[in-house]
């Protein structure tokens, strides 16, 4: 029986905190092969020292690291103070699979680098460590002997159905779906067809033998099993956020899951869409199998940038339609969108602003554009020379603009910003309380003008005593006020 210690670094990413979908099946699988599984689940600083001194003088056969590019900061930290003792120290996640042997010049301290899905990757290796076998040639790995790599092939994509079930019990699952206004997040497919240009998907696809099979859906007794599996959990779920990168985007198997799940499951649901893939019949079938909300990724209102830069192919008439079919059927609609994005200007950056008011969206956020290595656009930024000295300090998508002040300023960017972030949680209210257009109009501009103790409220740097609670108590209420 192998002995594993997982880091997962999720500090300040916009999403307070998390469960990690990837890291739960993974859990899932070990934890049925009776290997003995642990967690660190760094959600602040004080978190990060916990997991330092939990580790302790204690041994395993496996520390293992999963994070994102912006936590590499917390990484160095960690690896820098903790008292590492194990046969193996290995990383994995997406920022990894897409560096892959540039990941061991970042943390030299690192043994190996696991590359795309961990499942049977790491299934191999505790097994043939509990054998006392040689594992260098195990697929999927990266493995770092003195100064040379040894670079394994990947593992094909496999068939999802074969996977184990999720297990969530390690992360703080109560805290974290209670404070989501009883709202548990799950995923039940994987892999996204589209080729957004800032996204990990397209660069991520390239890493496997099949790509073709990047995009899987399980079978829908196997949907539903998932689901109930997650219920047994935490029986107090009101709501199910189903965070799946394309939910509406195979009609077929849409319209089987919603029938079954109506049947076997009937619990409200969230889910994500692309506008492209929304009609009136996808919006009927979601709303009589109980869809509550539905969220869009609008990203930028200016079609130019939207299609040359991001390669998101979609017009504004068709954003406008998808909001007008959501709230025709009475579902929820949530607003996805980013500013300081290369070649944006002030006018750009207002467009958003302006659409969003447009849309009357019932909630909504927005993030700072980040670029990430391995992506077309992060290399579209290399070649410009726009990206900012000292972005890797940044720890998530809400602290700052990471890109230089070329076609407009971090002060503009902030501005937009700020006041989209008001705009959502005026709309979160307001949408409640069905005023007359004009007069919401006016409520919203009073709004506005006491935008500074709000922002500071906002601010994801406040993080200590009563603005921390009260925000908690905030983004609770705002939960179940939207959900």
């Amino acid at each position: 029986m192998a002995k594993i210690h997982f880091v997962y670094f999720d500090v300040n990413t916009g999403y307070f905190p998390s469960l990690h979908h990837g890291l739960a099946y993974i859990f899932g699988m070990l934890k049925s092969n009776n290997h003995s599984v642990s967690l660190s689940h760094i959600i602040n600083k004080p978190e990060l020292n916990r997991a330092i001194e939990h580790l302790g003088n204690k041994k395993f056969d496996i520390i293992a690291l999963s994070f994102t590019t912006n936590q590499r900061k917390y990484v160095r930290s960690f690896l820098n103070k903790a008292n590492i003792k194990a046969e193996l120290l290995i990383a994995g996640g997406v920022h990894c699979s897409l560096l892959k042997d540039k990941t061991f010049e970042e943390f030299p301290e690192l043994d190996a680098v696991c590359i795309g899905e961990g499942e049977n990757a790491l299934k191999e290796l505790c097994e043939r460590l509990d054998n006392k076998m040689d594992f260098l040639d195990i697929p999927s790995f990266y493995f770092k002997i003195n100064k040379e790599i040894v670079k394994n092939t990947i593992v094909p994509l496999q068939d999802i159905d074969s996977f184990f079930l999720p297990d969530y019990t390690l992360f703080d699952y109560y805290g974290i779906i209670s404070k989501n206004g009883n709202c548990f997040p799950m995923i039940l497919s994987r892999g996204c067809p589209y080729n957004c240009n800032y996204c990990c998907n397209h660069a991520f696809r390239e890493i496997y033998p099949n790509k073709s099979k990047y995009v899987r859906f399980p079978s829908i007794k196997r949907a539903i099993s998932i689901i109930k599996n997650n219920l047994g959990l935490y029986p107090d779920t009101r709501k199910i956020a189903l965070a799946d990168d394309t939910f509406t985007l195979n009609k077929e198997w849409l319209s089987d899951f919603c029938k079954s799940y109506k049947e076997n499951v009937g619990l409200p649901f969230l889910c994500n869409a692309r506008v492209e893939t929304i009609n009136e019949d996808v919006v009927k079938c979601l709303k009589n199998a109980g869809c509550i909300s539905i969220d869009f990724g609008i990203e930028t209102a200016n079609e130019w940038l939207r299609k040359n830069i991001l390669n998101r192919r979609y017009s504004n008439e068709q954003i406008k339609k998808a909001f007008r079919i959501t709230r025709k059927e009475k579902i929820k609609s949530f607003s996805f969108n980013m500013f300081g994005l290369p070649f944006e200007t002030s006018k750009m950056a207002k467009e958003t602003f302006d659409l969003n008011l447009e849309l009357k969206p019932d909630f909504g956020k927005c993030f700072y554009f980040y670029p990430y290595p391995g992506t077309k656009l992060y290399e579209k930024c290399v070649e410009y020379g726009m990206i900012l000295d000292g972005i890797e300090s940044f720890s998530g998508y809400l602290e700052s603009p990471c890109l230089k002040e070329t076609f407009i300023t971090h002060k503009e960017i902030k501005k937009y910003f700020n006041l989209l972030q008001i705009f959502f949680y005026a709309r979160l209210i307001l949408s409640k309380m069905k005023f007359p257009f004009l007069f919401e109009k006016i409520l919203l501009k009073i709004i506005l003008f006491f935008k500074r103790p709000l922002l500071f409220f906002l601010k994801p740097s406040a993080d200590k005593g009563v603005i921390s609670k009260s925000r908690n108590i905030a983004r609770k209420f705002a939960m179940k006020l939207l959900r």
